[in-house]
């Protein structure tokens, strides 16, 4: 908080809310538009219109923010589901890889799975880890099923599931990066009006206090800005005289 005092001998100090204080911000700025708007125009002060823009763009984006993180939340708990039910697919290929290739397992590199070449598991059909690489092998299993005629095509899982579960995971994860980068957008946007916020309330709040004299009022507060009683300093007390050295003999 910026703290402001009027006087050295005032009763009372301003508090201000930094820009990165959004929501003391925002509750001030709402307070001060309020007020300034039961004004008559010629009244208001000459940064009232500019807190007012900055306001409803900081709002605005607020709220735009909180819509996108909930798309956002959505889409990564679907993610989650079809995660679980991609890796339950792919096992169940690379079961059929296996049965099929047992005796020529680098075959089902064709269907996008990789096979040890070398040490104690040489030969062993791996399976993909990671979202990353279970799109890629399911998208270069689609690839290799389509080109094959459809009575040759394996039967389980249907290709029409493995085509269905891959268009929902690049649809969700396109979804929840889309979301994630504008909830950021609609931040920075935020940032940046509750900056043009906190300068425009210092000015305005300057502009009010030069219409007091002396102390500023308590009627400040109508505006939003938050007052709080100064406590006195306790008078110093006097310090008693350092004792002087005595003289030394002759």
């Amino acid at each position: 908080m910026i703290r402001i005092q009027y006087t050295n001998k005032s009763t009372h100090r301003i508090v201000l809310p930094y820009k990165t204080q959004k929501h003391e911000l925002l509750t001030l700025a709402q307070a001060f538009v309020a007020q300034e708007n039961s004004l008559l125009p010629e009244n208001r002060t000459r940064y009232t219109a500019r807190i007012q823009t900055a306001l409803a763009t900081a709002l605005a984006t607020q709220a735009a923010s909180a819509a996108q993180e909930v798309s956002r939340k959505s889409a990564s708990e679907t993610l989650k589901r079809l995660d679980a039910a991609a890796r339950t697919t792919i096992s169940q290929i690379r079961s059929l890889m296996e049965g099929r290739f047992a005796r020529s397992p680098e075959q089902a590199q064709t269907w996008g799975f990789f096979v040890r070449q070398s040490g104690r598991g040489a030969g062993n059909i791996l399976t993909p880890r990671g979202r990353e690489e279970i799109i890629a092998c399911l998208n270069q299993y689609i690839t290799t099923e389509e080109a094959r005629p459809i009575g040759e095509q394996f039967t389980e899982p249907p290709l029409n599931e493995v085509i269905a579960l891959r268009n929902e995971l690049h649809e969700n994860l396109q979804q929840r990066n889309h979301s994630r980068q504008e909830r950021l957008a609609h931040n920075a946007a935020r940032d940046e009006a509750c900056g043009v916020l906190a300068k425009g309330l210092r000015l305005a709040l300057t502009a009010l206090l030069l219409n007091y004299e002396g102390e500023p009022e308590l009627t400040l507060g109508r505006w939003g800005f938050q007052l709080m009683t100064r406590t006195p300093r306790p008078p110093r007390e006097a310090q008693p005289p350092a004792p002087q050295p005595e003289p030394a003999p002759a």
